[in-house]
């Protein structure tokens, strides 16, 4: 029980630490300050599916279906608490309340740091933090903050860690017009991956990124690099990797070689990203492409991307397309000398295992997004999505349907609110 709530106390011990230490500052000042903020989205969900469920992301262990109406997948409750200690000291606390598999306070718990300003140019946070790798990395979570419905599932379902416990450190400076930045960042995660009606915690540790960026009056570009150690063993892993080492050598050969390719824990990923946007007139143009490597053969290098384009007809109204893909490798069982008649079942599960995380899609979006307020919007989209066979890891599988291949309709509607 401790475990969960590490975390949070860390992050109170830091917060009064650095309130001790700035206590005589303030009271000479009476710089101290503290700000509540909320934002939440309502969010319904249509798709006309009978094989694949939709959901937001790989962590959700619910799906939508053909026929049902579904409020849980984008609904969400945030509360952001900012603290200024001092002139160059603040805290930061964010909860997200949203539908988890496993809800805890420690993942509810999105954003948790203590930000130093060093000077104009150097700043330093300790705590939990969201990992730098995306676009929209910042507001990932506030979906008032962007025009679409959601961000495609392409580039933002695949990965299901929002945030990291360490350190980061950022250096900016003001050239050519815009501003640079260049960011340090490392610590460790953990996060759930659900498969039908199994979740797996995987751990990841030893996280070192790197994200560069280049603001501009009306553009901007970020290249981004991260690379993690897998610190845990799926327990699906490991069970059906302790059962290929048990095949005699007569029935598949060098069998305890291959069971060893199926673990994960100390491998290591990469991630890369290339993203940027760019406003002129009316219209937003915005585009983001990542690659997920590893030397494991569990996890095949996934390509994905999306480009996306908006026109703002008036301060109310705006329209928009997306177009998003993905793409991987399936693994093929091919392994020479196997009985496939006596391992039938071992041979389905290995090739379960090895093509979860492939995934081979393309989706249209096409969305309205109506500002109702300046503090409340709506969007209204429609998905359709072409599954290639075998590449449906971004959705919820029933077990005998998951290499068929199909196009899918589905529809959000979302209210989104800040306050």
């Amino acid at each position: 029980m401790f475990a969960q709530y590490k975390n949070c106390l860390f992050f109170v011990f830091l917060v009064f630490a650095a309130h001790v230490a700035a206590d005589e500052s303030n009271r000479a000042t009476g710089s101290e300050q503290l700000q509540f903020s909320a934002f939440a989205t309502l969010g319904a969900v249509y798709s006309d599916s009978d094989h694949h469920g939709y959901r937001k992301s790989v962590g959700s262990n619910d799906a939508v279906y053909s026929g049902d109406i579904d409020f849980k997948q984008h609904t969400l409750l945030g509360l952001q608490v900012d603290w200024s200690i001092s002139a160059n000291f603040d805290a930061v606390f964010q909860g997200v309340l949203r539908d988890l598999p496993e809800p805890s306070l420690d993942r509810y718990t999105t954003l948790a740091f203590l930000r130093y300003e060093v000077n104009t140019n150097w700043i330093l946070r300790l705590g939990r933090t969201a990992p730098d790798i995306f676009l929209l990395t910042e507001y990932r979570d506030v979906d008032f903050s962007y025009i679409w419905a959601t961000a495609p599932n392409e580039i933002y379902g695949i990965v299901p860690y929002r945030s990291i416990d360490g350190l980061d450190v950022t250096y900016s400076r003001r050239a050519l017009g815009g501003i640079f930045k260049t960011k340090l960042f490392t610590g460790e995660s953990d996060a759930d991956i659900a498969a039908n009606t199994i979740v797996v915690n995987i751990k990841i540790e030893d996280i070192l990124g790197i994200a560069l960026s280049f603001d501009h009056f009306n553009w901007v570009v970020h290249v981004k690099y991260s690379q993690v150690t897998i610190a845990s063993e799926p327990l699906t892993n490991a069970s059906l990797a302790a059962n290929i080492n048990e095949v005699p050598d007569f029935l598949w050969p060098n069998s305890q070689y291959f069971s060893l390719s199926l673990l994960l824990k100390g491998r290591e990923v990469d991630y890369s990203s290339l993203s940027g946007q760019y406003l002129w007139g009316n219209w937003l143009a915005s585009a983001e492409m990542a690659q997920i490597k590893s030397a494991s053969t569990v996890i095949p290098k996934i390509t994905s991307g999306y480009a996306a384009l908006s026109y703002q007809l008036n301060n109310a109204h705006q329209f928009y397309g997306i177009y998003a893909v993905t793409d991987s490798d399936n693994y093929i069982f091919d392994e020479p000398g196997v009985n496939h008649q006596a391992l039938e079942d071992v041979i389905h599960a290995t090739g379960e295992l090895l093509n979860f995380y492939a995934t081979n899609q393309e989706t249209i979006s096409l969305g309205w997004r109506w500002d109702i307020t300046s503090y409340m919007a709506s969007s209204l989209q429609w998905n359709y999505t072409s599954l290639k066979e075998g590449g449906s890891t971004l959705w919820l599988n029933k077990p005998d349907q998951h290499d068929v291949a199909e196009n899918v309709n589905t529809f959000l509607l979302t209210l989104t609110m800040v306050y």
